[in-house]
């Protein structure tokens, strides 16, 4: 297995495995449970978020020749998404049918979550599911921590097994984000470390 640069050519793959991934995800999957058709509605947003990432932060895929296996998104500190990748999402609020307003009251609860000092942010972290339990997730983690080094990560686990992977990676627990989702999210973080001698 190898972690590497996602390439626009990647994208395609990426997306429809974060669709699937989300769909069934403890937290926001479970938000967009009444929607027709939440794989669609999570693999359009994610082609937002994935092609805007390719340009403001690192998109690694976890590859073992020809299969994809996972991927994890991650923004530099003080980099966002866009008002524009927003806007574009903008329009998949009327596929969501009755699920509308638990997912707005789920967005208010995610963005008010803000560190007072820079952090990389691990925005999406996904293993695809003929690929769990392999060491996929870890080794997208890894490549992330290469990256950052010394620098401060932020990220959130949406289920004690995650929560577990990153507590041995360096990160702790700041809280619990309620959410409408039953099971709340962990907001985890790994200060900076110190390069002095």
């Amino acid at each position: 297995m190898i972690v590497v640069p996602a390439t626009k050519n990647d994208v395609d793959e990426v997306v429809r495995n974060l669709g699937r991934t989300f769909a069934a995800d403890p937290s926001l999957g479970w938000v967009l449970r009444k929607a027709s058709d939440p794989v669609g509605i999570f693999t359009a947003y994610y082609d937002i978020i994935v092609r805007e990432a390719l340009e403001i932060g690192n998109v690694d895929v976890a590859k073992e020749g020809d299969d994809f296996l996972g991927t994890a998104v991650w923004l530099p500190p003080g980099v966002h998404f866009s008002t524009r990748s927003s806007l574009k999402a903008l329009p998949l609020l009327r596929h969501t049918g009755t699920a509308a307003p638990t997912l707005l009251r789920y967005l208010r609860a995610t963005t008010t979550v803000k560190l007072p000092f820079p952090a990389w942010y691990l925005a999406v972290i996904s293993v695809d599911e003929k690929a769990r339990g392999k060491g996929v997730g870890s080794a997208l983690l890894d490549a992330g921590v290469e990256r950052f080094g010394d620098d401060a990560a932020m990220l959130e686990a949406t289920s004690a097994r995650a929560a577990e992977l990153y507590e041995s990676r360096g990160f702790f627990p700041l809280g619990e984000l309620k959410t409408p989702a039953p099971t709340p999210e962990i907001i985890m973080w790994r200060p900076a470390r110190s390069t002095a001698s």
